[in-house]
């Protein structure tokens, strides 16, 4: 019994240990502010200030964030030039009937060939509704990207997993290709209905898992389609589904300050410009 007790103990200071290697030690816990009116326009003008206010524990914004000690993974050929070439940067924001989910991402070129939502310049992201994050458990998954003129959202795959509506392009998405600053808006919600939450509804309170994986893709021989990625906890979307390899988001009762966007250096057009 003594000897079953040990080995217990063994693996389940084995899995912390090998947990630990690519949980960051930084940015785990996204710390959701609400009291903003999100109009899903692909303007993130209403976000200003949220970058600055939520913050690693480090002090430092959810942007390049590293994971497994890279900022962008490279795949299948593909080649990272820096924060220039691709680099994803998001915000979180709730209210009783959604999450809404702002990404900034810098590309210096788009690219999106492929009919599939994900192989090119896309977004995938995947939601662990119990924030338990342990192997194994169900998560919606959901595919976003524009065609390669960047002018339309790609048809299908909008959620991978039966029994959901999906979300919808205009209603629940914008995304904005600005290809002076080489920069890409993506404006998401996701309601308590589509997610499946109890009564329908949001709280403070409630905590959930998230992978976000936005892909890369550059014009040119070999560099179309799927060629690396970065975002938060990519792995819990690329190489199998994995519950376990997403951050969690924690909805605050901490609302954004009106007076907080007044003071912050950093404002809308200047997240707009290159970084």
């Amino acid at each position: 019994m003594k000897n079953l007790i040990f080995l217990m103990a063994l693996v389940m200071i084995t899995a912390a240990s090998v947990n630990a290697q690519w949980r960051s030690k930084t940015h785990d816990v996204y710390n959701a502010l609400t009291g903003v009116e999100v109009e899903i326009d692909g303007d993130l003008g209403e976000w200003d200030g949220i970058m600055e206010s939520v913050t690693g524990t480090d002090g430092t914004p959810f942007c390049g964030v590293e994971y497994q000690g890279n900022v962008f993974q490279e795949h299948d050929g593909g080649k990272w030039k820096g924060a220039d070439d691709h680099e994803t940067c998001f915000m979180i924001v709730w209210d009783e009937k959604a999450v809404y989910l702002g990404l900034i991402v810098t590309d210096d070129e788009h690219e999106h060939a492929a009919d599939d939502a994900w192989n090119g310049d896309g977004a995938q992201l995947a939601f662990e509704m119990s924030g338990n994050r342990k192997p194994g458990l169900p998560m919606w998954l959901y595919n976003i990207g524009l065609d390669d003129k960047a002018e339309n959202i790609l048809p299908g795959a909008l959620n991978e997993n039966p029994g959901g509506a999906g979300i919808v392009p205009d209603d629940d998405i914008v995304i904005i290709r600005d290809e002076a600053e080489k920069k890409t808006y993506y404006e998401l919600r996701f309601t308590a209905e589509e997610l499946q939450v109890k009564g329908k509804k949001f709280s403070a309170g409630f905590e959930f898992g998230l992978g976000i994986c936005v892909n890369d893709g550059d014009k040119g021989a070999g560099q179309d389609g799927q060629k690396g990625w970065s975002g938060w906890y990519t792995h819990a979307i690329v190489f199998g589904k994995n519950s376990e390899h997403t951050g969690l988001v924690k909805l605050t009762a901490e609302k954004a300050a009106v007076e907080l966007r007044d003071k912050l250096t950093t404002t809308w057009a200047l997240l707009k410009s290159a970084r």
